[in-house]
Formats: structure tokens, C-alpha cells, sequence
């Protein structure tokens, strides 16, 4: 006789997998048309030019540019993921106490010339994943702009998002999804957002008993923070409100 202790799991999976089909064949998740598509993203781009750099001039100016001869850069070598990458890493490292620390006894050496303070900060910074960051760095140093890498990065992952139209997608869990269950996802969120591809982020959530949540439109893409849109397919919710239906106050636990 199997235990009730060994079923649980099994009956966790497959309402891990019903909650999959319900998300799937939700009439919330309408795809766009294409051309409703196409004018979101034309309609994101051309809110994206409008809005003013890190440099503190118009749009257009400095930090944007090079941001853009970056991204462009990392395109024509097929290269655009690995830049990023890299560019995340860098980002990141200015963050950095100990890497800044080291920074300092480079940009700060009157003996040495920009070109070599670049080959410094790229040396610094390895393991770098592509090619295209590195000649940037020093290309930024030829220009004398070497002191506009931070804005730089910090604007390339801000607008990423946005001129790659790449949007995230969180999705909660009570037990892990299966490779299909995933690439279902993503390809539903993509018709539904109209995005080109889908960066699906996933938790494992106990709580949820069984089931799943999806969270998404994110007022910070990059930290997944804010998310302004969702569906809630968890069991935990529909206890709680099937509860509430019959005049008790209940959390749903496991």
C-alpha cells in the first residue's frame, strides 16, 4: 500500500503541472497581434529616446551614445550575450570596495597614459567573456572618456530590457518545473507581452502548497523589483479564497 507521505509529492508534481495547463490556457494569456506587438515596442523605443542620460544632458547625449556604439558594437560580432554578461560583471564590480581600491592605484598614476590605465581596468577586470568589451574599454580611452565607463554599463543594463524588448518573468513554484513546463511559459508570455524573448526567473515557493504564481512588468527589470502584473494559480490561494467563500478566516499551510 503507497503511504500518504509518498503521495504527496506526486500529487504536488501534478498540480504543479495542472497550474502550468490552467496558466497556459488562461483567457488572461491572449496573445498580442503582431502589429499590436510592433507598435508596443515602436511605442517603448520611442519613449526610451526621450528620456535624459546619466551624462545630465539632452537625450542623445554622451553617455547614450556610447551606450549605443556598445550595443551596436556587440551585434555586428555576434557577441550581444557575452557583452552583456560582461557588462553585468562590471557593473557589479563597481560596486566593489576591493575592486575600486585597485582601481584607484591605476587611474591615478600620472606615469601612465589613458591607453594603459585601460589596459589596466581590463586586466582588472578578467575573466571578461567576449572581445567587444575590452576594445571598448580602450576605444572609451583613445576618446578620453574613460571616466564614463560606470555610466556607461549602468546605461546599457537600464535600456536593455527595453531596445532588446527582453522581457523578465517570475514565476513561483511549490515544486520545481520541468524543462517543457518552462519553454511553455515563455512561449505563452512571449505572444501574451508581445516580447522577442522572455527571461524567466524561477523560485521554489513551499507555501504555495502546489501550483504556481507568475509575476511580471517589473518597474526595476533588472532586480525584478515592483512587479505591476501577475496571475495566481496557487492552491494556497484557492484555499484561502474558498475559504473565505464560507466565512473563515484561514491561512492554507502544507
Amino acid at each position: 500500500m503507497v503511504s500518504r507521505a509518498t503521495r504527496r509529492p506526486a500529487a504536488a508534481v501534478v498540480a504543479a503541472a495542472l497550474g502550468v495547463a490552467c496558466l497556459l490556457w488562461s483567457s488572461a494569456f491572449v496573445g498580442l497581434t503582431s502589429s499590436s506587438a510592433a507598435a508596443q515596442g515602436a511605442a517603448q523605443r520611442t519613449r526610451l529616446s526621450a528620456v535624459m542620460d546619466p551624462s545630465g544632458l539632452t537625450p542623445g547625449g554622451p553617455v547614450v551614445a556610447y551606450s549605443d556604439a556598445l550595443a551596436s558594437a556587440a551585434a555586428s560580432q555576434g557577441e550581444s550575450v557575452p557583452v552583456t554578461k560582461d557588462v553585468m560583471k562590471v557593473k557589479s564590480l563597481f560596486k566593489d570596495t576591493a575592486f575600486l581600491n585597485e582601481l584607484q592605484f591605476i587611474v591615478n598614476n600620472p606615469t601612465v597614459s589613458l591607453v594603459g590605465k585601460a589596459s589596466g581596468m581590463v586586466e582588472l577586470m578578467q575573466p571578461l567573456e567576449s572581445t567587444v568589451l575590452p576594445k571598448f574599454v580602450t576605444f572609451l580611452a583613445k576618446k578620453k572618456r574613460l571616466q564614463a565607463l560606470q555610466p556607461v554599463v549602468e546605461e546599457y543594463m537600464s535600456t536593455l530590457y527595453e531596445t532588446q524588448n527582453i522581457m523578465p518573468v517570475r514565476v513561483k513554484s511549490a515544486q520545481p518545473l520541468t524543462e517543457e513546463q518552462k519553454e511553455a511559459i515563455k512561449e505563452k508570455m512571449k505572444a501574451k507581452l508581445g516580447a522577442s524573448d522572455i527571461k524567466l526567473v524561477c523560485q521554489i515557493e513551499p507555501s504555495l502548497i502546489a501550483g504556481l504564481t507568475v509575476e511580471y512588468g517589473f518597474v526595476d527589470p533588472e532586480q525584478l523589483g515592483t512587479p505591476t502584473s501577475g496571475e495566481d494559480m496557487s492552491m494556497k490561494t484557492y484555499l484561502e479564497r474558498a475559504a473565505l467563500n464560507q466565512g473563515v478566516v484561514a491561512t492554507a499551510g502544507i
